[in-house]
């Protein structure tokens, strides 16, 4: 069932109990993965539970077309509701999920994350089509909705903002949904639980060479260069950046290149690919990132991304009390995993 965008909100908070299936597609796909990690939270409490939570990927479906409905049809572990989640191309998803839609386990919710689907695909069609599936779709944000996250973020550490700040978030902020609440949340941090935003206090912090700190570090975390890596993580932190703004940063780098390996996959050339890609590139980082959407497989990056977002949700949940050492560790892991890849 296609649900209508000004129902999407409310779906997420509080879905029909006859939906056994959620599909997320669209352009924006910092903003599905955003909304599924949401509908994922209704069902299970700990997402990296692999008792909990089974994820699987469109690879591992298209090799395996059985595999969806036997993990779908699975008791869980522990009872209660059984979790598939799955991340892939339409191509790769089709066949599997129109088995599963013949005979759907009431105890079980799937998720689906298509990553190269338009509203033409037979995919989509489908999903907008079955009763029990809430279709989805997720696309760059416009002014109005930029800010309602804007005044949702900020409500929830009790943060004023004055007037005219909003006028500057919208002009600066871009279209993707990830990037945009991760610069949300750097201005909810600096302003901190019930403080107040000027707009001055906005203009600096948009304004700032924080990230171009963050791209360069992030050019040579992808070239495996752990020196370098290393010196600009230190800068980084010294100059007031977050530990949760470095991963965020990543965090967007990485899906921005699963974004240009999906349309490889789809058949552009790489310079094609990277062009495509939304938001743009800073001039700075195309060259690493031709480089690795080509020597990268899909499945790598997202296998990144999906523990670039544990790591995410590990700092903000506060049992790791030293955050610093924590993502140091992590990103130098990814680093080393880099310059291997690399040779």
């Amino acid at each position: 069932m296609k649900i209508a965008p000004r129902d999407i909100a409310s779906l997420i908070k509080r879905p029909d109990p006859r939906f056994l299936i959620f599909f997320l597609y669209g352009q924006d796909q910092g903003l599905a993965r955003e909304r599924s990690i949401e509908i994922a939270h209704l069902f299970a409490d700990n997402l990296d539970d692999p008792f909990a939570v089974t994820r699987l990927t469109g690879s591992q479906i298209s090799e395996d077309p059985a595999l969806l409905r036997d993990e779908l049809d699975t008791l869980p572990a522990l009872g209660g509701i059984r979790l598939v989640m799955v991340t892939g191309a339409g191509a790769e998803l089709l066949g599997a999920v129109k088995n599963c839609l013949t005979s759907l386990n009431p105890n079980a919710r799937l998720i689906i994350r298509a990553t190269d689907v338009n509203t033409r695909h037979a995919l989509v069609a489908l999903c907008d089509k079955e009763s029990q599936c809430a279709s989805i779709g997720c696309y760059p944000d416009n002014d109005k909705s930029i800010s309602d996250l804007a005044r949702a973020v900020f409500a929830a550490e009790n943060i004023k903002v004055e007037p005219d700040g909003f006028s500057i978030l919208t002009d600066r902020l871009g279209s993707d949904r990830q990037a945009s609440r991760s610069e949300l949340e750097k201005l909810a941090l600096m302003a901190g639980p019930n403080g107040t935003l000027t707009r001055k206090d906005i203009e600096g912090a948009l304004g700032d060479n924080a990230a171009l700190i963050l791209d360069q570090l992030s050019i040579y975390l992808l070239a495996g260069d752990v020196k370098s890596f290393e010196s600009h993580h230190t800068r980084a932190l010294r100059e007031g950046t977050q530990p949760v703004m470095v991963v965020r940063h990543i965090l967007r780098l990485f899906k921005t290149l699963a974004m240009i390996q999906s349309f490889m996959r789809g058949g552009d050339g790489v310079s094609n690919a990277v062009a495509k890609a939304r938001p743009p590139l800073h001039f700075t980082l195309k060259p690493v990132i031709t480089k690795t959407a080509s020597k990268w497989s899909l499945h790598q990056s997202n296998d990144i991304i999906d523990r670039l977002i544990a790591l995410e949700i590990q700092i903000k949940s506060g049992s790791f009390p030293d955050a610093r050492t924590l993502v140091g560790q992590s990103l130098l892991g990814l680093c080393l995993r880099a310059q291997a890849t690399n040779r």
